[in-house]
């Protein structure tokens, strides 16, 4: 059986009888695709989607795609842009994509471009059970649900993570996330736990991901 690639690409491109479209072929390498076939519609996709890669087949739209490119870098500042590009097309003004392809060239070229930036991502992502963590997106998914965290509640949460099943002290959760040695006051941290539950548990108020120990602190439990 062909392994999986779990990664999701955002891929902008316009559906066209002749030409090189290549939608079909990444679905088949086991590319986890959201597809539009304009920059806007590709915008509205974001409410419901966290790329990995964005791919701007800009050949297809028989545009040169840098008012694309410049939207989308302006909203995922840190999210790699791969621009493909007729053969004749030629930029001559500031390019924000990661990587300029001109076409012809085959699909496992920009499979192969796809995955310099897809497996340098799969460092940040931490997995318990259902629940996954990017450390450096902020983003979690748990039970199909994907949900952008803060820095600090994904910090929160890296840390209950990787102590699953273990009572996390309350002062020394304060501690590691505020970055502090005053814990004479942890509301705080109550407050960001409530937040993480809701962002997570099906019924915040009855917890049974994120769990308290009475006095002590808390838990995670996969």
């Amino acid at each position: 059986m062909q392994a999986v690639n779990q990664s999701t690409i955002l891929l902008i491109e316009r559906k066209q009888k002749t030409g090189d479209t290549f939608g079909a072929d990444l679905a088949k390498k086991g590319f986890h695709l959201g597809t539009a076939e304009s920059g806007a519609s590709g915008i509205e996709l974001l409410g419901e989607l966290n790329p990995l890669v964005l791919v701007v087949n800009a050949a297809s739209l028989r545009t040169n795609g840098l008012r694309i490119v410049n939207r989308f870098r302006n909203l995922l500042p840190d999210t790699p842009i791969i621009l493909i590009l007729s053969a004749e097309e030629k930029i001559s003004v500031p390019n924000t994509a990661n990587v300029v392809m001109h076409l012809p060239f085959t699909v496992q070229k920009l499979v192969n471009r796809i995955r310099v930036f897809t497996n340098s991502e799969a460092r940040h992502i931490i997995s318990c059970g259902n629940l996954k963590l990017n450390d450096q997106t902020h983003m979690v998914t748990y039970n199909g649900r994907e949900k952008h965290l803060t820095p600090r509640l994904s910090k929160l949460l890296k840390l209950l993570m990787t102590n699953v099943g273990k009572v996390q002290l309350r002062e020394e959760l304060f501690k590691e996330v505020w970055e502090t040695d005053y814990t004479g006051d942890t509301r705080t941290l109550d407050v960001h736990i409530s937040w993480l539950r809701q962002a997570l548990e099906e019924d915040p108020r009855h917890p049974n991901l994120i769990v308290t120990a009475r006095g002590v602190g808390y838990k995670l439990i996969i």
